[in-house]
């Protein structure tokens, strides 16, 4: 069975033609609708930064941090679209994968996700460096089940080396919450 997509009229050009088979399975179909819609959202986003200005009077403007983005996202979506097109990762594995490889990785997302939001609540209470280097040895230690060591040395590093990356270099004011850190 064939899913047929017919021309889509751009303008006078013609888009692309897309002839894929539903039953090659579910992980190719899923990679080639996925892409898809992230190469949409990359598209919105380029969009976006070209209305925004990629430079204004010399300097990088409000729209080139999108722009870049969304080419990121492009490529990505595109590396992602074109071997599930021709179905060359599914034919080299012989053996479909699974949406969560893990056992309890909806788990893990899950987790991780509450962390994400509880690391945004506490930034403003608790200050910039305690607040990522908690965030960072907690999803650490929810990932992979390392030893302490290796979380440990994650944290401290990437939350100092962040630090003087925007306080030091760039001269960005982060939270200092109430120790003042």
């Amino acid at each position: 069975m064939y899913f047929y997509c017919p021309p889509i009229d751009i303008g006078g050009q013609v888009g692309l033609e897309l002839m894929v088979e539903t039953t090659g399975g579910f992980m190719r179909n899923r990679d080639i609708v996925s892409s898809l819609v992230w190469l949409g959202v990359g598209i919105v986003f380029l969009i976006g930064g070209l209305h925004a200005g990629l430079f204004r009077r010399g300097i990088p403007g409000p729209g080139l941090l999108p722009f870049i983005v969304a080419l990121s996202l492009m490529a990505l979506s595109l590396m992602v679209f074109f071997p599930a097109l021709t179905g060359k990762k599914e034919e080299a594995s012989g053996v479909a994968e699974n949406f969560f490889p893990e056992r309890d990785s909806f788990k893990k997302i899950f987790f991780g996700l509450i962390a994400l939001f509880l690391y945004g609540v506490a930034l403003e209470y608790i200050g910039y460096i305690a607040t990522t280097f908690i965030f960072l040895l907690f999803t650490s230690r929810l990932m992979e089940r390392a030893k302490w060591q290796t979380p440990l040395i994650l944290a401290i590093s990437t939350a100092i080396l962040s630090y003087l990356l925007f306080v030091v270099l760039l001269e960005v004011q982060l939270p200092r919450g109430v120790l003042g850190t």
